[in-house]
């Protein structure tokens, strides 16, 4: 018999090129599951940041009904202690400063500073007209839509007539003559459209404006007080929004209306609530009455 080969010695493996295939594919499958593991936190996150915010707009719409009013912004600037979320500019004194770096007052409305971050754990933006923060700023209940008072300057200062009767409607304020001027204007993230306007008619302004500013973070403040940077480069549109930016009159805040644009140009991923005026006052049970 001839020689034998001994095929025993012989060990299953993997050549390079199997090697190298198979790296590849771990590496396409790894970047699929970051990519879809990233999609899922940003949803849930911006899940979180609704659920928050639709709370804080239930806080306030408490305060409203207590107060006849809206609160003044916290400083969003400083870090979190016992004497951190409170209004500034002396409550019901109204919002006297400028606003700047004004963030929900969560200690005045009696709730957490958790309750008043959005989904990425940054503080949310808040701004108020300052005659809504006034004493009775907004209290339409004297208000009679049948009343005939002219309107009277400065209109953002006007409060119902307390003295409104059936018979004196003359002296009765309509809601027509309280609401000019009363609140923020609001645009889109184009910045084109006017979707609330206090000084149009009709009288639309956003009683407040409360923001997130999403999952770019740009212009939101920490719990630390340290302003957020932003992870994308922020558009025209979310740079007006940074809470650390002043309040001033007439300024217009700006909000989704979902439109695809280029991240780094017109990026606008910012989450918004801005109830109309009439709106707060009518859920506060301090609409106007009817005649």
């Amino acid at each position: 018999m001839g020689p034998q080969t001994n095929n025993s010695s012989r060990q299953p493996g993997f050549t390079l090129i199997e090697v190298v295939v198979v790296m590849l594919i771990f590496t396409v499958v790894i970047a699929m599951a970051a990519v879809i593991t990233r999609g899922v936190s940003a949803a849930q996150k911006r899940s979180i940041t609704a659920t928050r915010m639709a709370g804080v707009d239930a806080a306030l719409l408490l305060f409203v009904q207590q107060q006849k009013r809206l609160p003044c912004p916290a400083d969003g600037s400083v870090e979190s202690t016992v004497a951190t979320g409170v209004e500034m500019g002396g409550g019901a004194a109204a919002c006297t400063a400028n606003q700047q770096n004004g963030v929900v007052p969560w200690r005045t409305l009696g709730i957490t500073e958790n309750d008043a971050t959005d989904g990425w754990d940054r503080r949310l933006t808040y701004r108020v007209a300052p005659s809504l923060a006034t004493v009775g700023g907004m209290d339409l209940s004297w208000c009679d839509p049948a009343g005939t008072e002219a309107p009277v300057a400065p209109a953002a200062g006007r409060i119902c007539t307390v003295t409104c009767t059936s018979a004196t409607l003359a002296s009765c304020t309509p809601p027509s003559a309280f609401l000019p001027g009363k609140g923020l204007p609001v645009r889109d993230n184009t910045g084109v459209t006017v979707l609330m306007d206090p000084n149009a008619v009709p009288h639309t302004g956003a009683a407040y404006v409360m923001l997130s500013a999403g999952e770019s973070g740009g212009g939101a403040y920490l719990r630390s007080g340290i302003l957020g940077t932003s992870t994308v480069g922020d558009g025209t549109q979310e740079l007006k929004n940074y809470a650390s930016l002043p309040y001033t009159p007439g300024v217009t805040y700006y909000v989704d209306n979902s439109l695809i644009e280029a991240a780094g140009v017109t990026h606008f991923d910012d989450v918004v609530s801005h109830p109309s005026v009439m709106s707060v006052a009518s859920k506060a049970g301090l609409g106007p009455r009817a005649h």
